[in-house]
């Protein structure tokens, strides 16, 4: 089957169980926990062998998960990070749901090579938890300057809304310009 004749045929409706069975037939050796949860599929994979999966899940004629819905990162604290790709494949109609965990370490291979839209998805995750995309072709900040120092969705990150600007117990505009609470 070329590119072109896998792009272009039609989508077909594969119940998520049996779509579960394909992926486990394909990936089984390098995922655990391959399962069907809420519709969807979910499996975990080792940062060491998220590239090789990703590119089974996309190009393996019988999957054709060829497009990138989505990666972020979760922060868990104390047992590190976790990075969540969501693939989802147009021609069976079903989504597959990748939990990488990164343990404190927080670094895995980047998925520019596979999938150009993985681009941006690590530079925010990179950017808004700290997780580095080894490989990855330019790692800076998407949304915030240059200066700023830390990673905003960490837990243990500190709103500086929060430590500095106390809350007045003003409710309308004129209580406010009398001071507050009063």
């Amino acid at each position: 089957m070329t590119t072109q004749e896998r792009f272009l045929r039609s989508s077909e409706r594969v119940e998520p169980e049996v779509f579960s069975r394909r992926v486990s037939d394909k990936i089984g050796d390098l995922a655990t926990g391959i399962e069907v949860k809420y519709g969807h599929i979910w499996a975990t994979v080792e940062p060491a062998r998220i590239v090789d999966v990703v590119t089974t899940l996309k190009t393996d004629p019988d999957l054709l998960c060829s497009y990138l819905t989505f990666l972020c990162g979760v922060d868990w604290e104390a047992e590190g990070f976790e990075v969540v790709i969501t693939l989802y494949s147009v021609t069976n109609e079903n989504t597959v749901i990748l939990h990488v965990p990164l343990g404190a370490g927080a670094t895995m291979p980047t998925l520019t090579g596979v999938f150009r839209s993985a681009n941006w998805h690590e530079r925010e995750a990179h950017e808004m938890f700290g997780i580095n995309f080894e490989g990855h072709p330019n790692l800076v900040k998407l949304y915030l300057p240059e200066d700023f120092v830390g990673h905003p969705l960490l837990k243990s990150f500190k709103l500086a809304s929060r430590t500095y600007k106390p809350w007045p117990g003003a409710k309308d505009p004129s209580e406010a310009a009398g001071g507050g609470r009063g």
